[in-house]
């Protein structure tokens, strides 16, 4: 039966044994504080290499005089803050940890960009990642002309060059759609975000909705749009529209955690049961979001948790110099029946 103990984690000692020096020079190496030859500087890399040594940052910030804390810029007030949220946040947090560093969680609104300019020219910390993005977000040529190593969750209109980890928002729509169909049902409703954050070009609304009004075209299918705020009180009214709606929708797919908690009560309080009389699916919303409600729901979505390391361990790299690679990836959808959703009522 294989050993389920985690392998051993190669340490500063380990490396100064098979380079043949001490451990202060291993030091010396990585932090800068005293210079060393370049043949004992190759030959400390090479061991590290082998290990698979990974240096703590906080002892590489020294010669650096670098600040060991990485800002998280979550404008929190546009959209409130939910247990979706948290778990890229926590995921991002836990691995920058493992690296050395502390993370900020900075909630300033996207157009705050003097105090954004404060943190970043005054040194306040070594990097930078950013969430809530827009397709013309003003924080990004900030970071660019501060020089400061950044990457974002999420991605701009044009992302070519920049550091980036984000879902595949444009597959979410047709995926909801082509299951909904397949199920009978022709008259669908759809809980959104806020006009507002639709207007500014936040990347998540505009490419999902985009796809699932394509999709639905395609289909045959009637989309019937709601753009509410992020309240469970939005929610409830966005849902007692749609019941009112000629003809009736069978189903409805949400983009708005909070709102759709107010939908689900609506629903409950009309007594129709789910699947049987009525479905419902979510976007982009946690395993555990999905299963604190009831019904659990059907998702359509991708791991925060996977993300928000790997933004992480992007960001690192920039810090550590790697200025060449191309650091950029999309989150296939993944589909989570939950039993929320079933053929449409005859």
């Amino acid at each position: 039966m294989p050993s389920s103990k985690k392998p051993k984690q190669a340490t500063r000692a380990d490396v100064a044994r098979l380079a043949g020096v001490s451990e202060s020079t291993v030091s010396y190496a990585l932090t800068g504080v005293r210079p060393i030859s370049e043949e004992t500087r190759e030959r400390i890399e090479s061991a590290m290499k082998e290990l698979g040594y990974v240096p703590n940052a906080m002892a590489q910030a020294l010669a650096g005089k670098r600040s060991g804390i990485l800002a998280l810029l979550f404008p929190v007030g546009e959209r409130g803050f939910n247990e979706t949220d948290f778990e890229y946040v926590q995921a991002a947090n836990e691995a920058v940890a493992e690296d050395g560093y502390q993370l900020l969680l900075w909630p300033n609104a996207v157009e705050d960009i003097e105090s954004l300019k404060k943190i970043v020219n005054q040194g306040l910390v070594d990097g930078v990642l950013l969430m809530e993005v827009r397709s013309e977000d003003p924080r990004v040529p900030v970071l660019i002309e501060a020089g400061m190593p950044f990457c974002l969750i999420g991605r701009t209109e044009d992302p070519s060059k920049l550091t980036y980890v984000d879902a595949d928002f444009s597959q979410w729509g047709p995926l909801a759609i082509r299951h909904l169909g397949d199920l009978g049902h022709k008259q669908v409703g759809y809980i959104g975000i806020a006009d507002e954050l639709i207007n500014v070009g936040y990347g998540p609304g505009v490419r999902t909705e985009t796809g699932l009004h394509e999709e639905a075209g395609r289909a045959g299918i009637t989309l019937h749009p709601k753009h509410v705020a992020a309240t469970i009180r939005a929610g409830r009214a966005a849902m007692e529209e749609l019941l009112t709606s000629t003809p009736p929708v069978t189903a409805v797919i949400s983009l708005n955690e909070s709102a759709m908690v107010g939908a689900l009560e609506v629903l409950a309080s009309h007594d129709l049961s789910i699947p049987e009389q009525f479905s419902v699916m979510s976007f982009g919303i946690s395993e555990i979001a999905a299963n604190m409600t009831v019904p659990s729901q059907t998702t359509i979505g991708v791991e925060g948790k996977d993300l928000g390391r790997m933004a992480d361990q992007y960001l690192i790299a920039r810090l550590n110099g790697d200025n060449k690679s191309v650091l950029q990836h999309l989150s296939a959808p993944v589909f989570a029946d939950r039993g929320s959703t079933g053929p449409a009522p005859e």
